[in-house]
């Protein structure tokens, strides 16, 4: 017994290292985006600690040219572009399958629109005077935001992303979700689909400039201040609102800047409507609501700004209040700004998973994902983490969880409506909860302590299940079968093992069609041969003529009306073309006998109608034809026939 009990250990105990050996999952894709000045390789202290939990691939970057055509114009379509090759020949922008992303737009290019090549890492501009590809326009930046998701979208076949934005990066996701034009959604994946078109689960900013910066410098930084994004960025021109963040005339720009052009379409006389309004989003093109936020800033050294935003202007709020209110909230930082996009513990609290079930992450059975137990705002220690997953066939499922010094305490399994089912608290380093349901949605729980995750461990999970075995029934109750239709009608099933004393392994309600048909699962019952027992409120119990072979995951097909020989004791009846269970069992004994057709006379007699047991015809009223059928039955002694 020691042997076994050690051998058991020991495979736990490889299992566990195995899934803590490489990285799985992340819900959702989570996409990050550089600020000004910059690229993507800002993000790696950060990528290089998340990679150890969700997957990179190495093909992970997007790189684009802002600024293509410069000059030329300062229409987005034609400035944008993303070169399938560099200037070496190498190919590039062929992401693959990934968890993590990063967008990279700090490039140059050489300038051929027959064979175009992007020179990575490259912040030459078109000429001078014009703004380099990683200071151009964020309205052109929402532009290359939706590409970019899209071709994440497309390769990883998710149906959302999650969105990181450090500074100017931050103010390129709310333009991808907040602009719209003539009441449509400017740059949505799907536009018409005003719910969910944006794809985007969760934003998370670091140091954006939510509600502009004047600052005429940034240490450690080369900007170029007369550059579009600077422009972009600033709140006021001269005590005039400035137009992109807080709406005005195109022509209030400065003409010491490159251009005027801020929603790039080669005119420089618009009316822009801006992102905010005083301190919080600007309602006229709002932030969706079915996505949570999360603004982080930062007070860098208590001088009430990280160097380039200040402290006020870094978030969104009404008040006290950090808008979108419900949906959102702040983490605060000691960070320069510069340092931000190092702060890997800030941005994992940053990106943790919903803890509000209604904006849960959809998971799927058979992968493995990670997640985190973190602190929350306001110093709150305990942290819950929801995921949905959708079971279309019913059957057992199963939540697997493998926590290493991650904080975890408690899982759950929880019902669509939000009550939980099984619940387990956890100690060790691995356990999991399973369950038995219908076909729904259904959602994981996850619950711990960012106390005892100080090291920003991951957890890890992995939903399974079991699909029931399902049965296509054709069936027949003799009294509802008028040689047309067959009345619609409730019967109950069970699964019988096949061997005496015959246990009901399972059961299921079904409801017959016009043709007598029904689809029912069996959740509970495991791969098998198993006897199918037929009740009906008020027909005799009948068993299939031998063991019916159920797979889990498939459903079997059984017909009682094509042969007698398919009830137990050819115990059925020929009615109209089809075999039929016998009718006139009112008291659900076994026998039709005297005191059946004794019910059916007295309520007959008092002219009895509805969904009663008595009314055997299904007509909905208690008379002759219910009684003589009964009356037959007994005098041929139907009785049930059983193994």
């Amino acid at each position: 017994m020691k042997k076994i009990i050690l051998l058991l250990s020991f495979i736990s105990v490889f299992n566990l290292s195995f899934v803590y050996s490489q990285p799985v999952n992340s819900p959702y894709p989570v996409i990050f985006i550089h600020g000004l000045n910059s690229d993507d390789l800002t993000w790696n202290t950060t990528l290089s600690q998340i990679s150890s939990s969700w997957t990179m691939s190495s093909d992970h970057t997007l790189s684009a040219v802002m600024n293509a055509r410069g000059g030329d114009t300062t229409n987005y379509i034609q400035d944008v572009i993303f070169p399938d090759r560099d200037v070496s020949g190498n190919y590039v922008n062929t992401i693959s399958n990934s968890s993590v992303y990063s967008f990279n737009f700090g490039n140059f290019w050489n300038r051929n629109n027959s064979d175009p090549r992007i020179i990575l890492y490259n912040s030459n501009t078109p000429g001078s005077n014009q703004s380099s590809s990683s200071q151009s326009s964020i309205y052109k930046q929402g532009y290359a935001l939706k590409i970019f998701i899209d071709s994440v979208l497309r390769v990883t076949g998710a149906s959302k992303v999650i969105l990181c934005g450090h500074s100017m990066g931050g103010l390129a996701i709310r333009e991808y979700l907040q602009r719209m034009e003539n009441g449509i959604h400017k740059w949505w994946i799907d536009p018409l689909d005003l719910t969910n078109g944006h794809k985007v689960a969760r934003v998370v900013t670091f140091g954006t400039p939510h509600l502009g910066t004047n600052v005429s410098s940034i240490p450690f930084t080369t900007i170029d201040f007369n550059s579009e994004a600077i422009r972009d960025m600033r709140y006021s021109f001269n005590s005039a609102n400035a137009p992109y963040l807080f709406s005005n005339l195109e022509n209030t720009v400065p003409s010491s800047y490159y251009n005027a052009d801020i929603n790039c379409n080669g005119i420089q006389s618009d009316t822009i409507t801006g992102l905010s309004f005083n301190t919080t989003e600007n309602t006229l093109m709002p932030l969706p609501q079915n996505i949570t936020y999360t603004w982080i800033t930062s007070n860098y050294l208590g001088l009430g700004t990280d160097l380039a935003v200040p402290l006020s202007r870094q978030w969104i709020y009404n008040g006290s209040v950090s808008s979108p209110a419900g949906i959102s909230d702040t983490i605060l930082t000691n960070k320069n700004h510069i340092q931000q996009t190092g702060d890997y513990k800030s941005i994992i609290r940053g990106l943790d998973e919903p803890d509000n079930i209604n904006y849960s992450y959809e998971v799927s059975f058979g992968k493995t994902y990670a997640g985190y137990i973190t602190l929350q705002s306001k110093g709150i220690t305990s942290d819950t983490d929801f995921y949905n997953v959708k079971f279309n066939s019913g059957g057992k499922i199963t939540f697997q969880l493998a926590s290493v010094n991650a904080g975890v305490n408690g899982i759950a399994v929880l019902n669509s409506s939000g009550s939980v089912i099984v619940s387990k608290n956890i100690s060790g380093p691995a356990d999991s909860v399973s369950c038995y349901c219908n076909s729904g949605t259904y959602y994981f729980r996850v619950t711990g302590n960012s106390n005892q995750n100080t090291n920003f461990n991951s957890y890890r999970f992995t939903p399974s299940a079991i699909p029931s075995a399902g049965l296509n029934l054709t069936i027949a109750p003799e009294g509802l079968w008028n040689g047309i239709i067959n009345i619609s009608d409730t019967i109950k099933l069970y699964l019988k093992s096949n061997a005496s004393p015959f246990f009901t392994v399972d059961s299921a309600i079904a409801f017959t069609d016009s043709s007598g048909n029904a689809l029912v699962n069996f959740i509970h019952a495991v791969s098998g041969s198993y006897y199918l027992q037929v009740r009906h409120r008020n027909s005799i119990e009948t068993w299939s003529s031998a063991p019916i072979s159920f797979t889990n995951g498939i459903t079997s097909v059984f017909d009682f009306t094509g042969s007698q020989s398919n009830a137990y004791g050819n115990n059925l009846v020929y009615k109209y073309g089809k075999w039929c269970i016998y009718a006139g069992d009112i008291n659900q004994d076994g026998v039709i006998d005297a005191s059946d057709i004794s019910s059916v006379e007295n309520d007959a007699v008092n002219g009895l109608s509805g969904y009663v047991q008595t009314d055997v015809t299904g007509d909905n009223f208690v008379d002759g034809s219910d009684l003589s059928l009964t009356d037959n039955n007994a005098l041929t002694g139907v009785t049930s026939v059983t193994p």
